[in-house]
């Protein structure tokens, strides 16, 4: 994520027109599409994350000890975390097309909802990652 933050300063820096509104895919994302991307990898996100936490609780009633607390919390708090990047994304579309004077400055809110996308996605593959890992509970002796 830093790399890609330091990346993101460089070019809007150095070379605007990447990030700016000259790159057609860009101006056309950094809009209501990007609010509806969002939305959907949220969604979908969001109930993978409840689905993962009943889950946790279920193994834990099983065994009755709570063994996936610290689990438990980071699938919390990336769900949080969707929901700001949300909030973030909906201020960098509302706010653009009032700031946005310059080449610099329409990379600067391009990059950044990009690393919001980026965000997201490094997100799901968290989750995805800790859902895949839970095994299931079967006696191996037998």
């Amino acid at each position: 994520m830093i790399a890609t933050t330091v990346v993101w300063i460089v070019l809007s820096c150095i070379v605007p027109d990447v990030l700016s509104d000259k790159n057609s895919f860009l101006k056309g994302f950094v809009t209501h599409e990007l609010l509806g991307f969002l939305g959907v990898i949220v969604t979908i996100t969001l109930a993978s994350a409840a689905n993962l936490h009943l889950k946790l609780n279920e193994l834990e009633e099983k065994v009755q000890k709570q063994v996936f607390s610290k689990t438990r919390a980071m699938v919390k708090k990336s769900a949080y975390w969707l929901l700001g990047m949300l909030l973030i994304a909906f201020l960098l579309v509302v706010i653009k097309p009032v700031v946005a004077n310059s080449n610099t400055v329409e990379a600067i809110f391009n990059g950044a909802a990009l690393l919001v996308v980026f965000f997201n996605i490094l997100v799901l593959i968290d989750l995805t990652q800790s859902a895949f890992s839970l095994e299931p509970s079967i006696d191996k002796d037998n």
